[in-house]
């Protein structure tokens, strides 16, 4: 009883106790089921069960680890138990069998496969629950004993003790019909969340080779979204390579005024924040990827004449590996994306390019700036624009680590570790995980920020945090720290830089803005820095923030000299 009421502040340590309960459990169950089954078909399914339970064992090496990422494959092995003992009809142990225990199992293990996190937030508590029942029968048990050794027995403690037996009986019957209930509940709760997360269609998906050369253009498609007015809006899909230079495919919407326009257009390259490290996370999937709220000025620059393009780097809408906050690959995604745009003929794009980004975008854009010269020196950067930029990923890193864990920062931080997992063999989950928090650091990396499935991150982080820690980073000399180091944000070239921060900023702290102006203090000609009082990390790029105006009264300084 002791041990249910500890494991209930520490679900971590609760799963992997019950992983290793669950393993010893069905292997020892499937032998006695083989040994002992009166039916050939239960003895070979006890075998197919004791086999299951010791290749998880062998095929992982570290068993703490196979509940959180194999939750439905242990739910499965669990019901096969319970299907050997049903078909030995003549078993004592099928009177005695509770027939929703394996109804319970399957719709847990669905339940673990749809929401890794949900189901073994659920399942820890269930266990803490089983533990502390076994620890009032035991109880029950040594009061029994000790009655009966002392001839304390009488027929009203026979009936009491019966009593307490059907009231047992009666719970775990309720108690299971409760978690079928519950999770046939979470079942029907995930098809309306999933429904409401934008999927990639046909056009992200590249099956032919993939050019070799970076911003070759190898898609064009109408945006059926919103379109600022008196424009045109298309979806791209062409080529860029990541940070080790392998080839791979991105997507980006565009959008360029359909009135005429004298000479080549202006091209504003805009690197959209933090949406979330997984496919549906793209912002051209959604309806509003070219709103005012998504690129803050775009109306303006549509009646100036410019094009804007919007890369959803690699990784978001087309599969595979996405760059959040890794440097080389956000960079160059932005630079082919403008390639792309520039090869569409009737569009007329000029090389003279803007480069603007908000928060996790105002990194992409130093890093396309520190670039551009040496990877795509055909296009003339006129300027870049960090607003409220994740310049330092180390000092963000130890930020989060030095306060009280958080629900959101537990979510946050998973958009990190699984990219630069993915990225750096030398960065793998295990070494940054708790032993049994894998399976919500992937849950957690698999949805995206700005969808309502976002709440059950929330949720499940809320829960777990109150225990041991979610992550062992270690910031000291090592591959971590190398790695964050790796992807600061330098200084962006010869390019005039503009740099915008509200003083109220909850995400990024506006020290790291100051920082990063003292760190160019030899080149404050070109720089241009301002702070905005009370405006929030999302408020100082909302309609109406003075940064806009702010924003294209420095484009216009610099493109004035040409006019």
């Amino acid at each position: 009883m002791a041990a249910a009421l500890f494991l209930a502040t520490e679900p971590l340590m609760s799963l992997m106790v019950l992983t290793v309960t669950i393993i010893a459990v069905l292997f020892v169950g499937g032998v006695v089921l083989a040994v002992r089954a009166r039916s050939w078909p239960s003895r070979v399914l006890g075998l197919v069960v004791a086999g299951g339970a010791a290749a998880l064992v062998l095929w992982i090496h570290i068993p703490l680890l196979v509940l959180p990422t194999w939750g439905p494959l242990v739910a499965v092995l669990a019901l096969g138990a319970w299907v050997a003992i049903a078909f030995d009809r003549r078993h004592p142990m099928v009177r005695r069998l509770p027939i929703l225990g394996g109804v319970v199992v399957l719709v847990w293990g669905a339940v673990c496969l749809l929401w890794a996190d949900v189901g073994l937030v659920v399942t820890a508590y269930v266990f803490d629950i089983a533990v502390l029942a076994v620890g009032v029968v035991f109880l029950t048990r040594a009061v029994r004993q000790y009655r009966s050794e002392r001839g304390h027995r009488s027929e009203r403690g026979h009936r009491s003790e019966r009593g307490l037996g059907r009231v047992a009986g009666a719970v775990s019957s309720v108690a299971s019909v409760l978690l079928v209930l519950v999770g046939c509940l979470l079942l029907v709760l995930s098809v309306a969340l999933r429904a409401s997360v934008d999927t990639p269609d046909d056009f992200y998906e590249w099956h032919a080779e993939v050019p070799s050369a970076p911003g070759t253009l190898l898609r064009v498609a109408p945006y059926d979204g919103q379109a600022p007015e008196g424009a045109r809006a298309v979806r791209l899909l062409y080529s860029t390579t990541r940070e080790d230079g392998s080839v791979t495919v991105a997507s980006a919407v565009a959008a360029v005024p359909d009135r005429d326009h004298d000479g080549d257009r202006v091209v504003l390259a805009w690197q959209h924040g933090t949406t979330g490290v997984a496919v549906e996370c793209a912002p051209s999937l959604k309806d509003n990827a070219l709103s005012e709220e998504a690129i803050p000025g775009i109306g303006e620059a549509m009646a100036r004449g410019w094009i804007v393009v919007a890369t959803d780097y690699p990784g978001q809408g087309t599969r595979g590996r996405y760059p959040y906050l890794i440097g080389e690959g956000e960079g160059r995604a932005v630079l082919d994306a403008v390639r792309a745009v520039r090869s569409i003929d009737d569009f007329n794009a000029s090389n003279d390019v803007f480069l603007w980004g908000h928060s996790q975008g105002g990194h992409a854009s130093l890093w396309a700036g520190q670039l551009a010269a040496e990877y795509a020196p055909e296009l003339h950067v006129l300027g870049v624009a960090a607003l409220s930029a994740a310049v330092d990923p180390l000092t963000l890193a130890i930020g989060v680590t030095s306060r009280s864990s958080s629900a959101v920062s537990g979510v946050i931080t998973s958009y990190v570790l699984v990219p630069y997992s993915n990225e750096y063999p030398e960065m793998t989950l295990e070494s940054m995980v708790h032993p049994a928090g894998r399976g919500f650091v992937e849950a957690y990396a698999s949805r995206c920020a700005t969808d309502t499935t976002m709440l059950v991150s929330i949720l499940t982080a809320s829960v777990i945090s109150h225990g041991q820690p979610l992550y062992s980073l270690d910031l000291g000399p090592g591959p971590v720290r190398q790695r964050l180091v790796h992807n600061i944000a330098r200084d962006p070239g010869t390019a005039p830089l503009f740099l915008g921060q509200g003083t109220d900023d909850e995400v990024v702290p506006i020290t790291m803005q100051r920082s990063f102006v003292e760190r160019l203090g030899s080149r404050s000609a070109l720089l241009e820095a301002h702070e905005y009082p009370g405006y929030t990390h999302m408020g100082v790029v909302a309609p109406g923030s003075p940064l806009v105006d702010d924003l294209f009264r420095w484009a216009d300084g610099l493109l004035s000299p040409s006019a």
